[in-house]
């Protein structure tokens, strides 16, 4: 009986001869069934690289040693789950080995194909892929000496390993393909032609690499990346721009492609529409902000452990304030927390009365999530919080009524009033957020372009937060941090809340690096960033 704790060797197959089992599987051709074994071939792909990776840090690599005849794949044995796994599975290769080296990699987390490839439908998330890299418990060493070839080298004829998996040809009858010039040994006769004669060689080599993949349908992104590794090595490339040489680049490129299929591999159709290409953005993706997303999540995870913290977001007009904050409102409301959210106009000048309106909404939204019983609870404890001022209560916060039962809501409305002040409000509002806060349903405030609020909003702020009840308020103030001096009331409450213990935290949030608006544009084109890099900059 095997370990559970040792990974499965499975059955050790030649790649040579796995590849021909994998055409064998293609016949007749299905889209499902052509997709499967696409990216099964990048999983070996992907495994090959990062064995390659491996072994240039160790021990120097001949020409030899990177041909698909120094590759075994492990898949799982015919007998082991025949019911449950086919043999078609991606699941089904457990590994790939470097017969030279002796080195052995591990798919630790084979996963899954995505939904798209399974259902037939788009969208999927494609393979998780963990792999180690360990000596060979199969392979016998069959070292010997040679002298070290440039990575360059190394990724032309990686490039021709990936044409040969891809296009079940041999390589070895494209002599272009393999490197050689096919008019380099005609140089002299061709005289001062030779560089006008080097051109359209090149072009006839690309294409011929082109049409043998096209042929068998393979995707449009795996034919750039062979493309780019076997042009490594050329002096002229016909896309120098684009050429791939280093393995850690192959290697990205190939875990994009097994991650996300429907996105780099299987995408031709979906960009398509109409003779022109649309771009494929994410909808839910914030490039740039995921230090910040976290900091923003870390805070509210501590409020609703217990306490209140205010947060403060700087920056310029459109540097993506709100939809920083947005973010996180997504994960309060997943935890049964309700949001309050208010942006301040300039125009209106009533920055109180809209603070005031905004805790009024809250009311609505705890009717819509408690049942009866907890509406009189909370009830209960606000009679009990504030005493005769319920029915002042009432008048500041009319949607409060909405909570209380019919006889206690006309006893509540026939109670005559106080004239309220400042203080009233700011007392009223401040029991009321410690009734109806709580560890399972804190209560984040979010006060948009703080900056055009005035001190009375900001004093009122202050008197929730600096409260040392049970209450879980988590507030999120942001502004344009372009249109305040430093005697701005904000950093005056900033400080203020730092006196009083409460947590606070400041973030200025500057523009996005020219890595993320790489990844950005490398989303919407649905290609490789390392080809979308020039565009980005």
């Amino acid at each position: 009986m095997m370990n559970p704790d040792q990974p499965e060797l499975g059955e050790a197959v030649p790649l040579q001869t796995w590849l021909l089992g994998e055409i064998q599987k293609q016949v007749p051709v299905q889209q499902n069934g052509q997709q499967l074994s696409i990216i099964r071939k990048t999983t070996v792909a992907y495994a090959v690289a990062k064995l390659l990776r491996r072994a240039i840090t160790s021990t120097p690599l001949s020409v030899a040693k990177i041909s698909i005849d120094n590759f075994v794949v492990r898949t799982k044995k015919q007998h082991d789950n025949s019911e449950l796994l086919p043999t078609s599975s991606v699941a089904n290769i457990l590994g790939v080995d470097m017969i030279s080296e002796r080195l052995s990699l591990t798919i630790i987390e084979p996963s899954h194909v995505n939904n798209m490839l399974d259902e037939g439908e788009e969208g999927g998330t494609g393979r998780a892929i963990e792999v180690c890299i360990s000596p060979s418990q199969l392979l016998e060493s069959s070292s010997s000496a040679f002298e070290q070839i440039d990575e360059k080298t190394i990724c032309h004829l990686f490039g021709v390993m990936l044409y040969q998996l891809y296009s079940n040809l041999d390589p070895t009858s494209q002599e272009s393909l393999l490197g050689a010039d096919p008019i380099q040994n005609n140089s002299e006769q061709l005289g001062d032609d030779y560089d006008g004669a080097r051109e359209p060689a090149r072009k006839k080599a690309a294409t011929t690499t082109y049409s043998a993949l096209h042929d068998v349908k393979t995707p449009p992104s795996i034919t750039m990346l062979v493309q780019n590794l076997v042009e490594s090595k050329c002096d002229h490339p016909l896309n120098p721009q684009n050429i791939c040489t280093s393995l850690k680049e192959a290697c990205d490129d190939l875990h994009l492609l097994l991650h996300e299929p429907s996105r780099f591999m299987f995408t031709r159709k979906q960009l398509e529409c109409g003779g022109s290409v649309q771009l494929k953005f994410r909808q839910n993706r914030l490039y740039g902000r995921e230090k910040e997303m976290s900091l923003l999540s870390d805070a509210f995870n501590r409020v609703s452990a217990g306490g209140n913290e205010a947060f403060f977001i700087g920056g310029f007009s459109g540097s993506g304030k709100t939809r920083l904050v947005e973010t996180v409102m997504t994960l309060v409301e997943i935890s049964g927390g309700y949001v309050i959210k208010l942006k301040f106009d300039q125009v209106k000048g009533r920055p109180l009365l809209e603070l005031i309106s905004a805790f009024n909404e809250l009311c609505s939204l705890i009717r819509k999530k408690k049942s009866p019983q907890e509406l009189q609870i909370i009830v209960d404890q606000l009679t009990e919080s504030v005493g005769s001022d319920l029915s002042m209560l009432g008048r500041l916060l009319p949607n409060v009524y909405s909570l209380l039962p019919r006889g206690q809501l006309k006893q509540s409305r026939e109670q005559g009033g106080n004239r309220m002040n400042f203080q009233s409000v700011c007392f009223i509002l401040r029991q009321f957020m410690r009734v109806v806060s709580s560890k399972s349903h804190p209560v984040m405030l979010f006060l948009d372009d703080l900056q055009w609020s005035d001190s009375t909003v900001l004093d009122v702020i202050h008197d929730i937060l600096s409260e040392e009840t049970d209450a879980r308020c988590f507030f999120v103030g942001s502004y344009r941090s372009n249109e305040v001096s430093s005697e701005h009331a904000i950093f005056g409450l900033m400080k203020d809340l730092e006196t009083s213990k409460v947590t606070t935290q400041k973030l200025i949030l500057d523009g996005i690096k020219i890595e993320d608006v790489n990844t950005l544009i490398s989303d919407a084109l649905c290609a490789f960033p390392r080809t979308t890099r020039r565009l980005s900059t």
